[in-house]
């Protein structure tokens, strides 16, 4: 019974020899799994956040997409790019602005829902897919409470520190985006208008 619960955890991965002996090399097959999932992890999370990448956020959407089609809904595509950070960056350094970036995805993610999708880009922007949308008039309140966990106070370090989101929303079903780079495009250009009329706002695509 040891031994079948040893090559249960363990592997042997085996080669021959001219002379016909037989070399077993034993590898931990619990490294091994480990490893594999560390490798999977890096491939499709953001290493300072742990949110989902931009590889992962692009099958979320995707399958977002479908779950859509099936069940007649909609979905929103939400752009969150961060006011005011550079500054934090350059005046207390890159550690500070890592601990910025930390606490606020923590409480975006928070404040959205299951279904929903959360995801880091990089820098200081994210991207949200807030599925199973029966109305489109449900989006509101969730792209305030994004804007609301953006621009409460921050205590990092003893600094009290503020910064604000500028948000573009667009949705699906549409009759000009039917991909998932076309919408994130339309999410993005939504979110460079709130910028430029004040920041901390947010604003829909509207062609």
């Amino acid at each position: 019974m040891a031994g079948q619960v040893r090559w249960v955890r363990e592997r042997a991965d085996l080669s021959r020899v001219r002379d016909g002996r037989v070399v077993g090399t034993v590898l931990d097959i619990t490294e091994h799994r480990a490893l594999q999932e560390q490798l999977q992890r890096n491939a499709y999370y953001d290493a300072l956040t742990g949110l989902p990448n931009r590889i992962l956020f692009a099958d979320r959407l995707e399958q977002g997409i479908k779950r859509a089609q099936r069940l007649g809904q909609s979905l929103a595509v939400v752009f969150i790019d961060l006011d005011h950070f550079k500054p934090i960056n350059d005046q207390h350094g890159h550690a500070i602005g890592d601990a910025v970036l930390v606490a606020l995805a923590e409480r975006m993610h928070q404040g959205l829902r299951r279904v929903d999708t959360l995801a880091r880009l990089g820098g200081d922007e994210f991207v949200a897919v807030l599925s199973d949308l029966t109305e489109q008039s449900d989006t509101p309140k969730l792209v305030q409470r994004l804007l609301d966990a953006c621009s409460a106070p921050l205590d990092i370090n003893g600094l009290t520190l503020r910064v604000s989101a500028s948000i573009g929303v667009t949705f699906y079903p549409q009759s000009t985006a039917h991909n998932t780079d076309q919408l994130l495009v339309q999410a993005d250009q939504a979110m460079y208008h709130a910028k430029m009329t004040g920041k901390n706002r947010w604003h829909r695509f509207d062609g």
